[in-house]
Protein backbone atom coordinates (compact mmCIF):
# COMPACT_ATOMS: atom_id res chain seq x y z
CA UNK A 1 0.00 0.00 0.00
CA UNK A 2 1.33 3.45 -0.83
CA UNK A 3 1.61 6.07 1.80
CA UNK A 4 2.81 9.61 2.21
CA UNK A 5 5.11 10.28 5.11
CA UNK A 6 6.62 13.47 6.43
CA UNK A 7 10.21 13.71 7.52
CA UNK A 8 10.43 13.40 11.31
CA UNK A 9 12.34 16.67 11.67
CA UNK A 10 10.38 19.81 12.50
CA UNK A 11 11.52 22.46 10.02
CA UNK A 12 12.96 25.75 11.14
CA UNK A 13 12.67 28.98 9.21
CA UNK A 14 13.94 28.46 5.66
CA UNK A 15 13.75 24.65 5.75
CA UNK A 16 11.37 22.55 3.67
CA UNK A 17 9.31 19.63 4.91
CA UNK A 18 9.91 16.65 2.64
CA UNK A 19 6.84 14.75 1.51
CA UNK A 20 7.79 11.24 0.45
CA UNK A 21 5.30 8.84 -1.13
CA UNK A 22 6.23 5.18 -0.88
CA UNK A 23 5.13 2.84 -3.68
CA UNK A 24 5.49 -0.93 -3.54
CA UNK A 25 5.33 -3.32 -6.45
CA UNK A 26 6.34 -6.80 -7.47
CA UNK A 27 8.69 -7.45 -10.39
CA UNK A 28 6.96 -8.97 -13.37
CA UNK A 29 7.89 -9.77 -16.96
CA UNK A 30 7.48 -7.17 -19.66
CA UNK A 31 7.04 -7.28 -23.41
CA UNK A 32 10.43 -5.64 -24.19
CA UNK A 33 8.69 -2.89 -26.15
CA UNK A 34 10.42 -0.16 -24.11
CA UNK A 35 13.81 -1.65 -25.04
CA UNK A 36 13.24 -0.76 -28.70
CA UNK A 37 12.49 2.89 -27.94
CA UNK A 38 15.07 3.41 -25.21
CA UNK A 39 17.75 1.95 -27.49
CA UNK A 40 16.67 3.95 -30.54
CA UNK A 41 16.51 7.25 -28.63
CA UNK A 42 19.09 6.52 -25.91
CA UNK A 43 21.16 9.68 -26.45
CA UNK A 44 18.03 11.85 -26.20
CA UNK A 45 16.84 10.14 -23.01
CA UNK A 46 20.29 10.38 -21.43
CA UNK A 47 20.50 14.08 -22.26
CA UNK A 48 16.98 14.79 -20.97
CA UNK A 49 17.50 12.88 -17.70
CA UNK A 50 21.11 13.93 -17.11
CA UNK A 51 22.34 10.36 -16.68
CA UNK A 52 23.12 7.27 -18.75
CA UNK A 53 19.98 5.26 -19.50
CA UNK A 54 19.92 1.48 -19.83
CA UNK A 55 17.85 0.54 -22.91
CA UNK A 56 15.11 -1.34 -21.10
CA UNK A 57 12.75 -0.98 -18.16
CA UNK A 58 11.94 -2.93 -15.03
CA UNK A 59 8.23 -3.68 -14.77
CA UNK A 60 6.49 -3.63 -11.42
CA UNK A 61 2.89 -4.44 -10.59
CA UNK A 62 1.78 -2.04 -7.89
CA UNK A 63 -0.48 -3.06 -5.05
CA UNK A 64 -2.70 -0.11 -6.07
CA UNK A 65 -2.98 1.94 -9.30
CA UNK A 66 -0.94 5.10 -9.84
CA UNK A 67 -2.81 8.11 -11.22
CA UNK A 68 -0.29 9.94 -13.41
CA UNK A 69 -2.64 12.93 -13.59
CA UNK A 70 -2.93 13.42 -9.81
CA UNK A 71 -2.05 17.03 -8.91
CA UNK A 72 0.60 15.98 -6.36
CA UNK A 73 2.80 14.52 -9.14
CA UNK A 74 2.56 17.39 -11.61
CA UNK A 75 5.37 19.61 -10.24
CA UNK A 76 7.82 16.69 -10.49
CA UNK A 77 6.83 15.16 -13.83
CA UNK A 78 9.24 15.58 -16.71
CA UNK A 79 7.41 15.79 -20.01
CA UNK A 80 9.33 14.51 -23.02
CA UNK A 81 7.43 15.55 -26.14
CA UNK A 82 7.78 13.45 -29.26
CA UNK A 83 9.14 16.49 -31.10
CA UNK A 84 11.99 16.62 -28.55
CA UNK A 85 13.33 13.19 -29.40
CA UNK A 86 11.72 12.08 -32.68
CA UNK A 87 9.46 9.38 -31.24
CA UNK A 88 5.85 8.48 -31.87
CA UNK A 89 4.41 9.43 -28.46
CA UNK A 90 4.93 11.93 -25.69
CA UNK A 91 6.51 10.43 -22.58
CA UNK A 92 6.02 11.22 -18.89
CA UNK A 93 8.91 10.61 -16.49
CA UNK A 94 8.79 10.89 -12.73
CA UNK A 95 12.03 10.98 -10.71
CA UNK A 96 12.22 8.41 -7.96
CA UNK A 97 14.57 6.61 -5.59
CA UNK A 98 14.60 2.81 -5.56
CA UNK A 99 14.57 2.57 -1.77
CA UNK A 100 14.94 -1.20 -1.56
CA UNK A 101 17.65 -1.32 -4.25
CA UNK A 102 20.44 0.67 -2.62
CA UNK A 103 18.60 3.99 -3.01
CA UNK A 104 19.44 4.11 -6.72
CA UNK A 105 18.20 7.14 -8.66
CA UNK A 106 15.71 6.18 -11.38
CA UNK A 107 12.61 7.38 -13.23
CA UNK A 108 9.11 6.06 -13.67
CA UNK A 109 8.46 5.97 -17.44
CA UNK A 110 5.03 6.24 -19.07
CA UNK A 111 4.22 6.72 -22.76
CA UNK A 112 1.07 8.75 -23.35
CA UNK A 113 -1.42 6.70 -25.35
CA UNK A 114 -2.86 8.71 -28.27
CA UNK A 115 -6.49 8.06 -27.29
CA UNK A 116 -6.30 6.99 -23.64
CA UNK A 117 -3.73 9.53 -22.39
CA UNK A 118 -1.50 8.81 -19.39
CA UNK A 119 -4.28 7.72 -17.09
CA UNK A 120 -4.18 5.33 -14.20
CA UNK A 121 -2.24 2.09 -14.16
CA UNK A 122 -1.01 -0.59 -11.82
CA UNK A 123 2.01 -1.46 -13.97
CA UNK A 124 5.06 0.79 -13.59
CA UNK A 125 8.03 0.84 -15.90
CA UNK A 126 11.28 2.01 -14.33
CA UNK A 127 14.18 3.50 -16.25
CA UNK A 128 17.62 3.42 -14.62
CA UNK A 129 21.28 3.58 -15.57
CA UNK A 130 21.74 -0.21 -15.35
CA UNK A 131 19.78 -3.39 -16.05
CA UNK A 132 18.17 -3.67 -12.62
CA UNK A 133 17.28 -7.37 -12.96
CA UNK A 134 20.97 -8.24 -13.38
CA UNK A 135 22.54 -5.64 -11.08
CA UNK A 136 20.20 -6.36 -8.17
CA UNK A 137 19.48 -10.04 -8.84
CA UNK A 138 15.76 -9.42 -9.34
CA UNK A 139 13.37 -12.14 -10.39
CA UNK A 140 9.62 -12.10 -10.94
CA UNK A 141 7.65 -11.67 -7.74
CA UNK A 142 10.31 -9.78 -5.74
CA UNK A 143 8.95 -6.73 -3.92
CA UNK A 144 10.55 -3.36 -4.76
CA UNK A 145 9.96 -0.14 -2.81
CA UNK A 146 10.08 3.23 -4.57
CA UNK A 147 10.15 6.69 -3.03
CA UNK A 148 8.71 9.73 -4.78
CA UNK A 149 9.79 13.09 -3.34
CA UNK A 150 6.67 15.24 -3.64
CA UNK A 151 8.08 18.23 -1.76
CA UNK A 152 9.02 21.37 -3.63
CA UNK A 153 12.68 20.60 -2.85
CA UNK A 154 12.37 17.33 -4.79
CA UNK A 155 10.57 18.79 -7.78
CA UNK A 156 12.21 18.57 -11.18
CA UNK A 157 10.79 20.68 -13.96
CA UNK A 158 11.03 19.96 -17.66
Amino acid sequence: MAGVRRSPVTPTLGQTVRMIELLRGKVEPGENDATKWLLLFNAEYSRKLGMPVFPGTLNLRLDHPLDWLAPRYQPSIIRFGQEGYGGERDILLLPCVLASLGRRRAFLWRPIHPTLGAGIGDILEIVADVKLRDTDGLTDGILVEIELDLSSAGAVHS
